[in-house]
């Protein structure tokens, strides 16, 4: 499990540095109802793909460890995996609703998960998840602040992925180019 942590951690910075890549060409606003967030773009619906991917395979991982062998029904629930059955079972353990990132350029603090907490999904995960077999739809749907939230929630994921040494990896240990964890 170990190598894993690894593996996923060299991932988010190689999709940190696909974003900023595409932030050479948008500008942000630390004000999410500015017209820089109506952008939507082939290579934002590509960023889309690849983040989403990463989380919900980090989702699958989190889930698999032994945190969550005594939940009931778990291996059905391990079997038949989507974003409510991760919602139901990680948040209540590792409460990544309350998991705060400040986007490091216009100091503007994001929780990417926030939702969770009234039992509902992120807006920019809906959208992946809905749309992520229908690109056209997706180009057009999915911009820069969804974005910035789903960069964050891969690294919340990131930072809670169950390791064998510790119960949480250190932040110090992933890059923080364009989010910092608070």
């Amino acid at each position: 499990m170990r190598g894993d942590y690894y593996y996923y951690e060299r991932r988010y910075e190689s999709i940190e540095e696909e974003l900023i890549e595409i932030l050479d060409y948008i500008e942000i606003h630390p004000r999410f109802d500015n017209h820089c967030y109506q952008i939507g773009s082939s290579k934002l619906m590509d960023f889309c793909i690849k983040v989403g991917t990463e989380i919900e395979t980090i989702f699958r991982i989190i889930i698999k460890s032994s945190d969550f062998n005594d939940v009931e029904d778990i291996d059905n629930k391990r079997q038949n995996q989507n974003i409510n059955i991760y919602r139901e079972l990680i948040e209540p353990i590792y409460q990544i609703s309350t998991r705060q990132l400040r986007i490091n350029h216009i100091d503007r603090i994001i929780k990417p998960f926030r939702v969770f907490s009234r039992g509902e999904n992120p807006e920019w995960f809906q959208i992946y998840s809905s749309q992520k077999h229908n690109k056209l739809i997706l180009i057009e749907q999915w911009n820069i602040k969804h974005s910035l939230c789903a960069l964050g929630g891969l690294l919340v994921l990131i930072e809670r992925h169950p390791q064998d040494t510790q119960a949480y990896p250190r932040a110090s240990n992933l890059s923080q180019k364009i989010l910092t964890i608070l």
